[in-house]
């Protein structure tokens, strides 16, 4: 008795929808991944709720370069992807350089994103977070501010902040795992927070030995008159050895998360 033929089986018409669905899924996934730095989150770009007492929001931690009893303290409240900080950067913070260097001033970055206006404010802060933790914060301010003009208007500059972070000479793959990631979203927060209960609603926001400065210097006069006024007169000319006056006690004491 001949045996019946088999069947032949339906083709699912969809079947080739679906192929390429799953090609197109699995692109898809592997680029999240490498964005992400082979897993984890996604960047934080948004602040993140902060509830702290007064008195931890006085021990957030700024970054600072200068000796650590210098007796006059510089706060700056910035923004990386704000032109006028961007401007200071360049023309207004070399101008105390020297007494910095000779232990009359100590400067200590916050952090004080524009999260409403820049939309790449946050990464920015983060970015910068991530190199202060190879120590090399203040030569990547400076890179990222002098290349601003680049990556600020871009809609994902996450693989500008790695560039830069490698010809700054950081650990390439250790900065990018960080940026990629949500590391320093909590800092960069209760950094803002701070600002914002000192008042500070825009950038660049500075404070001398916890008096709020309300015109910002433009000149090397400006910074030296605001400098011989916190140590009443004694402070060495630029290039000369510290002075020996004590630090005055800023209203908010400015803790860092490295010395530059």
């Amino acid at each position: 008795m001949p045996r019946p033929a088999p069947k032949k089986s339906r083709r699912n018409p969809l079947l080739p929808f679906y192929v390429i669905l799953g090609v197109v899924a699995a692109g898809g996934a592997f680029m999240l991944f490498r964005q992400m730095g082979g897993g984890g989150a996604a960047a934080a770009t948004t602040l993140q709720p902060v509830v702290m007492t007064p008195e931890q929001l006085q021990r957030v931690p700024g970054i600072s370069k200068g000796q650590p009893a210098a007796p006059v303290v510089f706060m700056e409240f910035a923004d990386f992807q704000c032109p006028a900080c961007g401007q200071f950067a360049r023309f207004s913070e070399p101008l105390i350089q020297d007494y910095i260097d000779n232990g009359t001033v100590r400067f200590v970055w916050y952090d004080y994103p524009l999260v409403e206006i820049h939309a790449n404010a946050m990464l920015a802060a983060r970015a910068g977070r991530c190199a202060n933790e190879q120590n090399q914060f203040w030569p990547y301010h400076d890179y990222v501010f002098g290349q601003q003009g680049q990556w600020s208007e871009k809609s994902n500059p996450v693989n500008d902040f790695v560039d830069y972070a490698q010809q700054a000479g950081l650990d390439r793959d250790a900065f990018a795992q960080c940026l990629r990631s949500t590391r320093f979203q909590k800092e960069v927060s209760e950094s803002r927070e701070l600002g914002s209960t000192l008042g500070v609603s825009g950038t660049p926001t500075l404070f001398v030995n916890g008096k709020r400065v309300q015109d910002t210097p433009a000149t090397r006069a400006d910074w030296e008159q605001i400098i011989r006024e916190e140590t009443r007169g004694a402070a060495p000319a630029a290039g000369t050895a510290p002075a020996a006056t004590p630090p005055a006690a800023p209203a908010v004491a400015p803790a860092d998360s490295a010395a530059g």
